[in-house]
């Protein structure tokens, strides 16, 4: 089998650890590097939560820090509401050993990039900071890619902030998304989608319940029953594992339907929608540079999960 040489760039965040977990479990990926932003919470935390799952998981990939802050918007909010104080909800790591590769998030993305020949996946699941980043310094960096998926935007929001028109990654960083945008085909998988695919509290009690009680598979037990817990008894977004689905779509192209967009970014400041991603259908005055998810396979998703769960716990026996 060739596997997909991926870059996964994140901000954990409990979505992103199951997203990390899922992509750890999957025999069709060749998992590179993991390279932490500013986002859910601040990048102090992203970081040691990057290095501390990667540890847990048992990953050999490279670790490279990213931003600390976004292009030009201030950082004022995060998101540890949703996924608690440390980021990765009630998951406490043992003495982090792991050490950050000495390069910055955006020269790793390029290098590999370049390394693999335009095989690439980079499947960003943060605010796209690093991305916009490495594009500013190696213009020619999207000839290397065969593919940049991102998990973010759609045609609703969910940050108040923005009168609900804004999705929290692209909010975060409005800027370096409409760069992206810009300069990429991107493959987003934004609300319309993850919230087709949220996972129930049966859903969840499975998911504990196949990852048993040993050491090997506490990374995605603590990580659902923490979601589970924090969907319904504190109504947090926790049962949509958005970072998940956009994983998934990587590894079963089956998982998700997408159709071809035009999507820009407002990220003007004091705009009220300032954050949106503004979508409407290709013409020829506005090509298509986005494939943008409208469907989602949900009994396939939740399947992927719970096979994810029994990976791991089958791999500590």
């Amino acid at each position: 089998m060739n596997k997909i040489p991926l870059i996964l760039d994140c901000d954990p965040g409990v979505d992103d650890s199951f997203a990390l977990a899922l992509l750890a479990a999957s025999p069709q990926i060749e998992l590179l590097a993991v390279t932490p932003v500013e986002g859910n919470v601040p990048a102090s935390r992203t970081r040691r939560n990057a290095l501390g799952l990667c540890q847990m998981l048992g990953l050999d990939c490279r670790v490279a820090f990213g931003a600390e802050r976004p292009l030009r918007k201030a950082y004022t909010r995060d998101a540890s509401a949703v996924h608690g104080a440390s980021g990765v909800g009630s998951l406490v790591f043992p003495e982090i050993t792991r050490t950050p590769d000495p390069l910055p998030a955006w020269e790793v993305i390029y290098r590999e990039a370049v390394r693999c020949g335009g095989q690439l996946v980079l499947l960003a699941v943060g605010p796209l900071t690093n991305i916009a980043t490495a594009l500013r310094l190696h213009p020619d960096l999207p000839r290397y890619l065969k593919k940049l998926c991102i998990m973010g935007g759609g045609t609703f929001g969910n940050v108040a902030a923005s009168g609900g028109r804004a999705e929290f990654n692209i909010w975060v960083d409005p800027t370096a998304a409409k760069e992206v945008f810009a300069q990429v085909e991107v493959w987003m998988v934004g609300l319309d989608a993850t919230h087709a695919s949220a996972v129930t509290a049966a859903d969840f009690d499975e998911m504990i319940a196949l990852c048993g009680s040993g050491d090997g598979a506490l990374v995605p037990r603590e990580l659902a029953r923490f979601s589970k817990q924090n969907s319904l008894e504190n109504g947090c977004d926790n049962h949509i594992i958005h970072d998940a689905l956009a994983a998934a779509s990587v590894i079963d192209p089956q998982v998700v339907t997408f159709e071809r967009r035009h999507i820009t970014v407002e990220d003007r400041d004091g705009a009220p929608n300032q954050g949106e991603t503004l979508v409407s259908l290709p013409d020829g005055t506005h090509p298509a540079n986005c494939q943008m998810a409208v469907g989602v396979d949900r009994a396939r998703f939740t399947a992927m999960l719970k096979d994810m769960c029994r990976h791991y716990a089958s791999a500590a026996r």
